[in-house]
């Protein structure tokens, strides 16, 4: 595979983190749990992504690369397709439903009373925020579905050189 298939994936996935962290520090959106869990596949694919542009000039192993970064955006259309479930209330979400990110900062039990009055109780199954009727869940399992698509698309890239393309 083209490198460039790993620079666009690592673009991709830096692009929806900083999405996402724009929502919740700019927009003041919190995140729930599953929400935190669909970031998690990005930042190992940033990091596979970086690993094969600078480590790896073989292309058997770009190929490897490219493959775990399809399984993990794979894994993260899971989640955001278990997400969506839960906002639908077709299933129940997880017990730990709840966001509190900003109680870690406490330092004395005032200061954890005072923050846990003015923290934001987020639960999985009411979307705080949705575009054109689709939760950002939905929108993230599209957006990771176009990037699997990409992949698969331009998956004669990946081997070529390893003897899989028809020679003309």
């Amino acid at each position: 595979m083209k490198k460039g298939g790993l620079v666009i994936l690592l673009l991709a996935s830096t692009f929806a983190l900083v999405f996402a962290y724009v929502l919740q520090f700019v927009f003041d959106y919190q995140p729930c749990i599953l929400c935190l869990y669909q970031r998690l596949p990005f930042f190992a694919i940033i990091a596979f992504s970086a690993a094969g542009l600078a480590l790896f000039n073989s292309d058997k192993f770009v190929k490897v690369v490219a493959l775990c970064c399809v399984f993990l955006l794979t894994i993260n259309i899971g989640i955001s397709l278990y997400h969506v479930a839960v906002e639908q209330k077709f299933i129940e979400g997880p017990t730990a439903c709840e966001s509190y990110s900003s109680l870690n900062t406490a330092s004395s039990v005032d200061d954890l009373r005072t923050e846990l009055l003015k923290t934001k109780s987020v639960r999985c199954d009411e979307p705080q925020i949705s575009f054109l009727k689709l939760s950002m869940a939905a929108w993230n399992a599209i957006y990771c579905l176009l990037l699997v698509f990409f992949c698969w698309r331009n998956r004669k890239l990946w081997t070529k050189g390893l003897g899989t393309i028809n020679k003309k």
